[in-house]
């Protein structure tokens, strides 16, 4: 049985919420050497949360699509 859309928008919305905690966390605890684990956390976080995005978006117009 297919996993119900607005659990999973519920789902990915939770884990960009964690994903966005911790780059604040990586962002507010960096040692000034360490520009360069900084900019690959954030950039790796944020492809991450990109992607997340873009499924919860997917999630959304297949509801709205439902309920026209």
């Amino acid at each position: 049985m297919p996993e119900d859309p607005l659990h999973r928008i519920d789902q990915q919305l939770a884990e960009i919420d964690h994903l966005l905690n911790a780059l604040i966390f990586i962002s507010e605890n960096v040692e000034d050497h360490q520009h360069e684990l900084m900019r690959h956390s954030a950039t790796s976080l944020c492809y991450i949360a990109h992607d997340k995005i873009a499924a919860a978006n997917r999630d959304v117009s297949l509801l709205l699509r439902l309920a026209a």
